[in-house]
């Protein structure tokens, strides 16, 4: 192939050897588009460039574009004909072209096609030869330099070059990609290369042509990593640490740790300067416990990444805990810490944030509450820790003993518990944030039973309004007070609602109604701030009467922003759904749990098991990815809107408005979609189920079911009958003798009849784990419902069958009779009830009725699964050998004794599958 010297130029037509230079051309626009508008012009373009130029070099191409009615939005080039031709910069006003050799001339053609703002478009064409340079060999050249360098740096590449048969004569650098770069000396063999400020990483591409004295050219490309530096993240930490004036508290991110000295009130400011290379490193605060009984023990707070804690403090670069709750570290941010899943192999922000998600604020309120009263003692001396713990960390790395002996605590040591709960909730808690505009919060209650919730409006001049669920509303003015909790004074007192109350010695129906609420925030879970609301309130008669002037509760729940929380999707409505806590009859008392299913064209049915309640005249929409279920028009117009608060394992936690024509109501509760369109399997269900409440309690239950279908509830508690309907459904039924009202399998003879039916109806399943409606109804001798109550629940299926040792779960309620061989009994009744003069107070007791008319109570406490008590002045204890299906084998001695046969009791559980009367 023989070289020949070209007249290349790619910039400017004058310029006959810069080869990086266009060439000026003409041509005329080929194709203009129809006019889409009749009131727009066509735009117009022209491609001005060389054309002819040397084989395996790079040529640019400029449109000269113009639209006399707007401007040009779009370019876009491509090869018409031609081969091995490669196009950068595609969608620009220049476009280069790579060359390829060539072994004759060649021509290829180019065209660009513009694009009007009001989508008309013009066309031109471009014809370019390329020279096939046959009679002169080519230059070649090398580039020589780094191919790293740091942003706002300069460094210098050196093109080498060498003709065979000539010199070379010029050379041309260009920047072909990346940005952040700028080129000078660009005509010389050696150029300086100038980086500039950058926010990440750039990786370029500089490339250089050489050209010797009869034309012929050569080009080579270089590639360089511009490397962003390290930003440095700045922001100060401000907290408390509780119990801890003047003492040191340490950051710790990754491998590097800060430290700051709080002052007299357990304040600190720890300043952070940190490279963001730490930026996905999670965070953690850290400080002394200073306690004399566990001084190697450390209060932690676990917080997410520096990058999010950076975010969070916004744009002062201060973070304070009113807008993080973690940076004050506490007993309640140490039981948070322990209570997360696999604490020491969290990652990230989001690990974090999960682990909010399945934790019950009465237990981590427990679990502070006792690990304050360690670290304080008990008037000057040490608590007490289980057998065979020894540390704290051993303590509350042991969730079956720290859950044991939490209980322990507040049972033993139940003034001492009070105290310490309510020191905390004065030093633990965080502020609560200010309200700089109008804000609608929703209280949510943890626990329902007899809890309603509260729809706030607050007013950044500090006065609002609330209105409950059943309807009552008030005016009020809040403050964030001197303790940073959120006070509310309601304008008028507002019945939260009736109970019946000894007036002169007769019980009488009063309201109860509140005067005030003061909420405690805690930590926050998604859109929700957890703490507890302590309310004052009065109770008056039907009269008017106030019968009692002043008084205070407390309950646990959350504060939800409405404007603040999780939207559905449309595509992820359509399906069948428990809905918890929905005042779907318009004649109900209280709320039930509902089943709604939502069909794709926005219609819907409703069903209320437990009162029978159904309709099939309701539609659903969705309202700014809020679901709203609407029932009947006008007037009579029922609609229930759905704000989602928050997803854990369970489902979605809500709150709702409420309304029933005129009248306003509130919500709060539990829902989730169903998963599976198959329901029990008797062959399946036989085994051991802990049952937990929703997200609500703390409190759960046991289930077991047998082989033959007895099932007990509670363990000990009245035996039921499983079985499983043509639906799926679990139901588990108690029948009894309408003459002697004893326990029967079944209805056969006539003489028995269905008593009490537990129905759950299954809704999802995962492994050994079931997502249950639980309804249960009791009936009247003549067959008819008596009433119903339904509850959202999760059975957990455990491993095996029974218990090896003592548990609270086991214990409670739980009725025991030790056969004599005189043919008399003893009867041991375990059961929580007032042993003291607190009438609010209440232990775990042991009751002996003993077959000489003797009656013994005691309270008692487990450790280690060992019940500990106190009988005719002795400290004795007792284990459980043996849980069988009827009867349960227990060592009673002395304690600190060893258990020998003599003091082994075989105890019988109540109802007996064998005392039930034979069909």
């Amino acid at each position: 192939m023989k070289l020949t010297a070209p007249s290349f130029r790619f910039l400017a037509c004058s310029t006959a050897l810069s080869i990086f230079l266009s060439g000026c051309g003409s041509s005329s626009n080929d194709d203009k588009s129809p006019n889409p508008d009749q009131g727009n012009r066509v735009p117009s373009v022209t491609i001005n460039g060389d054309n002819s130029a040397q084989e395996a070099s790079i040529v640019t191409l400029n449109a000269a574009a113009s639209d006399s009615d707007g401007s040009i939005s779009k370019y876009a080039w491509s090869i018409t004909s031609g081969e091995n031709v490669t196009l950068n910069n595609s969608d620009q006003a220049s476009v280069d072209l790579t060359l390829p050799d060539v072994d004759s001339d060649t021509q290829i053609t180019i065209s660009v096609t513009v694009t009007d703002d009001d989508g008309a478009t013009a066309r031109d064409e471009h014809t370019l030869t390329i020279v096939d340079n046959a009679n002169n060999q080519a230059p070649n050249v090398v580039i020589n330099g780094v191919t790293e360098v740091d942003e706002q740096s300069e460094l210098n590449l050196t093109a080498t070059a060498s003709d065979n048969d000539g010199e070379i004569v010029s050379y041309l650098w260009q920047l072909i990609s990346g940005e952040g770069v700028t080129l000078s000396d660009t005509d010389k063999a050696q150029v300086k290369v100038t980086t500039a400020d950058i926010d990440e990483d750039q990786q370029v591409t500089i490339a250089v042509m050489v050209t010797d004295d009869d034309g012929a050219v050569a080009m080579t490309q270089h590639q360089l990593l511009v490397k962003a530096s390290a930003q440095t993240q700045v922001f100060t930490l401000k907290g408390r640490v509780n119990n801890a004036a003047n003492s040191a508290v340490n950051l710790t991110v990754g491998d590097q740790v800060f430290t700051a000295i709080t002052n007299d009130s357990g304040e600190f400011s720890l300043p952070v300067e940190l490279d963001e290379s730490y930026n996905s490193q999670l965070a953690k605060l850290s400080a002394p416990s200073n306690s004399v009984f566990f001084p190697e023990f450390n209060l932690v707070a676990q917080l997410v990444t520096l990058g999010d804690l950076k975010q969070l403090a916004g744009s002062d670069n201060v973070l304070t805990d009113d807008e993080y709750f973690a940076v004050n570290v506490s007993s309640f941010s140490t039981a948070l810490y322990y209570m997360f899943d696999s604490k020491d192999s969290l990652t990230t922000s989001e690990h974090v944030t999960a682990n909010y998600e399945n934790i019950s604020f009465e237990i981590v309120t427990l679990r502070a509450t006792m690990i304050d009263m360690l670290l304080g003692g008990n008037s000057g001396s040490a608590f007490a820790l289980p057998t065979g713990i020894t540390t704290m960390d051993q303590l509350l790395t042991n969730e079956n003993i720290v859950r044991e002996f939490e209980t322990r605590m507040h049972d033993v040591y139940a003034l001492e518990a009070s105290e310490s709960a309510q020191a905390i909730f004065t030093t633990d808690i965080a502020k609560f944030p200010q309200i700089d505009s109008t804000t609608q919060l929703v209280f949510s209650p943890t626990i329902i039973t007899r809890s309603v919730g509260r729809h706030l409006t607050l007013n950044p001049n500090g006065t609002g309004s609330i209105v409950l669920e059943n309807g009552n509303s008030t005016g009020l003015t809040w403050q964030i007070n001197e303790l940073g909790n959120l006070k509310l004074v309601y304008n008028t007192p507002i019945t939260l609602r009736n109970d019946l109350y000894a007036v002169d010695g007769r019980p009488e129906v009063v309201d109860e109604q509140i005067l005030t609420s003061e909420f405690y925030n805690v930590f926050s879970r998604d859109k929700t701030k957890h703490g507890m609301m302590n309310e004052e309130f009065r109770r008056v008669d039907d009269n008017g009467n106030v019968v009692t002037e002043y008084y205070q509760q407390s309950e646990f729940g959350g504060l939800t922003d409405k404007q603040d929380v999780d939207k559905l999707m449309a595509a992820d409505i359509p399906g069948v759904w428990v809905i918890d806590d929905v005042f779907t009859p318009p004649n109900a008392v209280y709320s039930e749990p509902a089943i709604a299913t939502l069909m794709a064209d926005g219609s819907a049915t409703i069903e209320v098991p437990s009162s029978d309640f159904y309709s099939d005249t309701v539609k659903w929409q969705l309202s700014n990815g809020n679901l709203e279920l609407i029932s009947g028009s006008g007037d009579s117009e029922i609609r229930f809107t759905y704000y989602i608060v928050y997803k854990n394992n369970f489902g979605y936690a809500f709150v709702a408005d409420v309304t029933n024509g005129s009248q306003q109501l509130a919500r709060n509760g539990m829902m989730f979609k169903q998963q599976t369109n198959s329901g029990f399997n008797l062959n399946d269900v036989y085994g051991h189920y802990k049952l937990t409440y929703a997200d609500r309690v703390s409190v759960t239950n046991e289930l077991i079911i047998y082989q033959d279908n007895i099932a007990r509830n509670g363990v000990d508690m009245d035996s039921h009958i499983a079985r499983v309907d043509e639906n799926g459904v679990l139901h588990l039924e108690t029948y009894l003798d309408n003459e002697t009202l004893e326990l029967c399998r079944s209805t056969e003879g006539g003489r028995c009849r269905l008593n009490r039916q537990e129905s759950y109806r299954l809704f999802a399943a995962n492994d050994n784990s079931y997502h249950v409606m639980q309804t249960v109804s009791g009936f009247t001798n003549t067959g008819s419902r008596a009433y119903g109550v339904s509850t959202l629940l999760k059975l957990e299926k455990k491993e095996t069958l029974g218990y090896d040792k003592f548990e609270y779960g086991l214990l409670q309620n739980l009725y025991l009779v030790e056969h004599l061989n005189s043919g008399s009994v003893n009867e041991y009744h375990f059961d929580q009830t007032q042993l003291g003069e607190d009438a609010s107070a209440y232990n775990n007791a042991l009751s002996i009725n003993y077959a000489n008319g003797d009656y013994e109570e005691t309270a008692y406490y487990l450790d280690n699964g060992i019940a500990y008590f106190t009988l005719a002045g002795k400290s004795m204890q007792m284990s459980l050998e043996q849980f069988e299906r009827d009867t349960l084998t227990v060592c009673l001695h002395e304690a600190g004794g060893t258990c020998t046969d003599a003091d082994k009791k075989q105890l019988d559980m109540r109802w007996n599958a064998a005392e039930m009367p034979a069909q």
